[in-house]
């Protein structure tokens, strides 16, 4: 195939991906149950107003943290400006929609890069990902340690030290099979994991953790906003709890937006008795920080790919 296809092939795969996450993002809205109970809880308010524009502060809050946290990934290897971090991580948004353990993230962040630093950033979306587990999970553990009675109050088949031993063998089966099939790729990731210093850990630590804390601020507004009101401090514990096991949960079953609606009304059933609107709260959750980033992040991919195929048509 000579080399002139290749633009038109990358644009033709970034089209069919954009067209997948929104079939992705259609099916979920189209299959949201309740539609109707979420249309008839809505009330155009003075405190609705002031709650819908600090949700959309928060939304800013949250992928600005996501965006400085992947500058200092790439910190490393190259300087980004915010404006270019932003678009990277929209972009990845878009392919990683549907894709177990958001596995293709990557792909959309990499589509941005010059060629010589794409597998910089799929080492450092990798890591990122990683953090972030991280951080969930120690926040699930020291809730259950601090707090005891929120994991005895749900009869959960959670068996921690059994899910940690399951965890790390993973871990290590994954880590072993890469190593013995892919011997060069996988000493070429590590000669990258080296560069990572302790300083650029920090921050992506300290990045993840403000964004971790935002995401609880928004579930509780969105709760809040559907007129599930209770007291912070009681909330914090139970919504710590519930975002480590939809974080332990395989991911490809969380695709699936009623499952993690169901881990939900699992956790928080001590708090609310309305079923309905802890999934519409959920749903609204989820909706906005996969949707919009997603559509935004279509756009981005695509004009990206299509000034890029006018500059390589007016050098030829």
């Amino acid at each position: 195939m000579e080399k002139k296809h290749w633009p038109l092939i990358a644009k033709a795969l970034l089209i069919i991906c954009a067209g997948l996450a929104y079939g992705f993002i259609f099916q979920k809205l189209a299959g949201f149950e309740h539609w109707d109970t979420l249309v008839s809880s809505f009330t155009l308010s003075i405190k609705t107003v002031k709650l819908l524009a600090l949700l959309g502060f928060l939304w800013f809050i949250n992928l600005s943290c996501e965006t400085k946290k992947w500058q200092a990934l790439m910190r490393p290897f190259s300087h980004i400006n915010f404006k270019d971090a932003w678009r990277q991580v929209m972009a990845g948004t878009t392919t990683a929609v549907g894709s177990p353990a958001r596995i293709a993230e990557m792909g959309g962040r990499m589509a941005l890069f010059p060629k010589q630093q794409r597998m910089n950033a799929a080492v450092m979306t990798s890591l990122g990902g990683i953090i972030q587990s991280a951080v969930i999970f120690i926040g699930g553990i020291t809730i259950l340690l601090m707090v005891p009675k929120v994991g005895e109050q749900f009869k959960l088949p959670l068996n921690l030290f059994g899910v940690t031993i399951v965890s790390v063998v993973a871990v290590i089966l994954i880590v072993l099979a890469l190593r013995f099939v892919f011997p060069n790729k996988f000493k070429y990731y590590l000669s990258l994991l080296r560069k990572t210093n302790r300083r650029t850990i920090l921050k992506s630590v300290t990045w993840t953790t403000l964004r971790y804390f935002t995401f609880i601020i928004q579930l509780y507004i969105w709760l809040d906003l559907w007129g599930l009101s209770t007291p912070f401090f009681a909330y914090v514990s139970l919504a710590a709890f519930y975002f480590f096991l939809i974080t332990i949960i395989p991911s490809h079953i969380l695709a699936d937006i009623g499952i993690r609606g169901s881990v939900a009304l699992i956790v928080f059933s001590t708090l609310f008795e309305n079923s309905p609107l802890v999934l519409a709260a959920i749903f609204c959750l989820w909706s906005s920080n996969v949707i919009i980033p997603t559509i935004i992040g279509s756009f981005i991919l695509i004009r990206q790919k299509l000034i890029k195929q006018r500059v390589i048509e007016k050098e030829t």
